[in-house]
């Protein structure tokens, strides 16, 4: 019964723990990927415990978000407080802030920019180091910032008509779209994976390219979380479309930051990186194709349902 309570307690903690598992992940990250020399067998618990941040997060993403939220709206933290005084000064700040429909467009314009400037870098490095698992990479980075710009694009047009059943098979026809391209990006890709899994490839990168790799993989993931949680309740097919292509995005990345990390930390141990690369391969693999059919196959039910 005790062990029980120890991991329930371990897998749930409490908002105010969970903030600070996250901030301390961080830290520990940057120390393991910037000071490598000091890491040493420290790196494979830090990289442990992240694993574990992540998870914990992912459960309570919901109760996390729900604290901070009340920290800021209870007017708790005094460096927030004067923060927001100061970005309700101007017009498009103060919109920003309290408008849902506007901030969601902005961060489907944001995710474009940064999904684009990565796709660069991820090509550039793959030119660099000569290696085709980063150019496929950079190009499937170029081509999440093309569908995110056809559901910026289809936000944009889905007002023009009152008729709300011809808003509502518009948003599903760009949802299964969206679906089809994802569906063929990430075949493409897991093909390239599998291969570089079962050769066991992998180009050795400069710490900057994996700290890089690391801050965007983050990035992707709060991003993720974010969107779960705000356009979970947003009676919106193409918002949930972006949901969705963040957060296959995000283990994308994850598993090519993993590789990366293993590489750059493991230089030795090639059968454990090949079972570890394997799993992680193997359910990323499986989550963003499934995914992909899902949307597929759900946006052609409501297509037909609206249609009759």
């Amino acid at each position: 019964m005790k062990i029980k309570e120890s991991v329930k307690k371990a897998l749930f903690p409490p908002a105010k723990a969970l903030l600070v598992i996250d901030l301390l992940t961080v830290i520990l990250l940057i120390f393991a990927l910037g000071f490598p020399q000091f890491a040493g067998y420290s790196a494979y618990v830090i990289y442990l415990f992240s694993v574990y941040a992540l998870t914990v997060t992912i459960i309570g993403i919901k109760r996390l978000v729900q604290y901070i939220k009340l920290l800021v709206k209870n007017d708790r933290i005094p460096v927030v407080v004067q923060l927001n005084k100061l970005l309700h000064k101007s017009k498009f700040l103060g919109r920003y802030i309290d408008d849902k429909d506007f901030r969601a467009e902005i961060s489907l314009y944001a995710g474009l920019a940064i999904n684009l400037l990565y796709g660069v870098f991820k090509g550039a490095t793959g030119a660099l180091y000569g290696s085709a698992w980063l150019w496929s990479m950079g190009i499937y980075y170029l081509a999440i910032g093309g569908i995110r710009f056809m559901l910026m694009r289809g936000i944009g047009k889905q007002l023009q008509t009152g008729d709300t059943a011809a808003v509502k098979l518009h948003e599903y026809r760009i949802y299964r779209r969206c679906g089809v391209m994802m569906l063929f990006m990430n075949i493409t890709v897991a093909g390239l994976a599998i291969q570089m899994i079962w050769q066991n490839k992998a180009n050795e990168y400069s710490r900057t390219v994996v700290i890089i790799s690391a801050a965007y993989t983050f990035y992707s993931f709060i991003l993720a979380f974010v969107n779960m949680i705000s356009f979970r309740k947003r009676n919106n097919a193409i918002l949930l479309a972006a949901k969705d292509l963040t957060f296959c995005g995000a283990v994308m990345s994850m598993l090519s930051l993993q590789t990366s990390m293993l590489y750059a930390f493991d230089e030795s141990r090639d059968g454990f990186r090949q079972m570890f690369n394997s799993i992680t391969g193997g359910f990323v693999i499986a989550i963003v194709l499934g995914i992909s059919t899902y949307m597929m196959i759900h946006g052609t039910r409501k297509i037909k349902m609206l249609s009759e």
